[in-house]
């Protein structure tokens, strides 16, 4: 059991303002986290919902170029209307990655709708953190190419680990 102070990774300003689309899979939102830290084990993921709606957030490990890589994790689930934030009323969903193994570098969370008739969303603040991308069919484009100028209400709490 790893124990010990929790860490909160986030790149969003706090200020949500828009509640953008939420792609499929093929053109998933991917967001950037480096605790920067030897070893760090992934505790909780959480989020604020804008619209209700079904969800897939996937745990990718960094390859050796800095992009998506191994799929470590995959949570998919229908988010309902009583989990939907106003966006500043302090309301966020939580979800474990308990089983997620130490990791020692960067990972990625993609973020999509496995679903076409669903329209769920997350608040967004309008800081371009430089950490969030689009993932494109063409993966011979270079990520910073596909740079998204708006970061998620979404944040990796982190357990310090050897």
């Amino acid at each position: 059991m790893v124990s010990g102070p929790e860490v909160e990774v986030a790149h969003d300003d706090g200020r949500p303002t828009e509640r953008p689309l939420t792609p499929d899979k093929t053109f998933e939102l991917l967001v950037r986290f480096d605790p920067r830290m030897t070893g760090w084990k992934p505790d909780r993921l959480r989020f604020q919902l804008a619209q209700p709606g079904r969800l897939a957030f996937a745990i990718y490990r960094v390859d050796a170029e800095g992009r998506p890589g191994e799929e470590v994790k995959t949570i998919e689930r229908d988010y309902g209307p009583e989990m939907v934030s106003a966006g500043s009323d302090g309301k966020w969903v939580t979800e474990s990655l308990a089983d997620v193994a130490t990791q020692h570098g960067p990972v990625f969370i993609g973020i999509y709708s496995p679903e076409k008739q669903g329209d769920p969303r997350l608040w967004a603040t309008s800081n371009d953190s430089g950490e969030v991308f689009q993932r494109e069919a063409d993966p011979s484009l270079p990520l910073d190419a596909l740079r998204v100028r708006r970061t998620p209400k979404l944040r990796v709490i982190v357990i310090p680990s050897p």
